[in-house]
């Protein structure tokens, strides 16, 4: 098998190529843009022969729009011939917490107030999902993870949340962020139950800004 994965979902840019032979685990969180992050991405992979992968493994998101478009389109690029499996990019994020003994919940900020969430439970060294990827604000996410507990919360949006479990700014952080190591093992497990695609389906999510400003004016009983 050769394997190449990618998750450009986050300011972090993770990567994996894995062969018979070796592993190659890139993470890079520079202010470049996330086109040029995915360069340096190949230039530390000048070993591998893109040419002659196997799988291609892509972080779906939800997060940032422009960085998801130009992690897919270097997939599709990579993945002629070739078959596809989808990880979603939180689930990367709360593999960070497998150790947690409760739930995961992960939020990471959208725009206009809002935040992508999902929740999981560790369950035998693998990751249930309770709650599938959504967008919404603080407050309904709160609501609607009310009935869970004890809960983490990671990501960029941990911040608006209470977990169960204290942790410092710097063990927040990097928990809240993805991993090279993650990102193959999941690409594993997509292998593993064969759940292959032939077209990337990205969890975009985000509301529009019409659709955004229609809900702030039926709040305010405008509408």
């Amino acid at each position: 098998m050769k394997l190449f994965a990618l998750d450009t979902s986050t300011p972090r840019v993770v990567a994996c190529y894995v062969d018979d032979e070796k592993k190659i685990f890139v993470e890079l969180e520079t202010k470049a843009k996330h086109g040029i992050q995915v360069s340096q991405v190949v230039e530390k992979m000048a070993e591998v022969d893109f040419g002659n992968l196997n799988i291609v493994g892509i972080g779906i998101g939800p997060g940032g729009l422009t960085g998801l478009r130009v992690g897919i389109s270097f997939a599709y690029g990579l993945g002629i011939g070739n078959k596809f499996v989808q990880i979603s990019s939180l689930k990367l994020i709360a593999l960070n917490g497998l150790f947690y003994n409760g739930y995961i919940a992960v939020v990471r900020k959208a725009r206009e107030g809002y935040l992508y969430s999902a929740l999981y439970k560790p369950e035998n060294g693998k990751l249930d999902e309770i709650v599938s990827p959504f967008i919404e604000t603080v407050d309904l996410i709160n609501e609607r993870y009310r009935e869970f507990s004890p809960k983490l919360f990671l990501g960029d949006g941990a911040e608006f949340f209470e977990s169960d479990v204290k942790l410092n700014k710097f063990e927040l952080s990097e928990l809240s962020l993805p991993t090279a190591r993650n990102l193959y093992l999941l690409a594993c497990e997509e292998i593993e139950n064969e759940r292959f695609v032939n077209d990337i389906e990205p969890l975009y999510l985000q509301k529009s800004i019409a659709e955004l400003n229609f809900e702030k004016r039926k709040k305010e009983g405008s509408v």
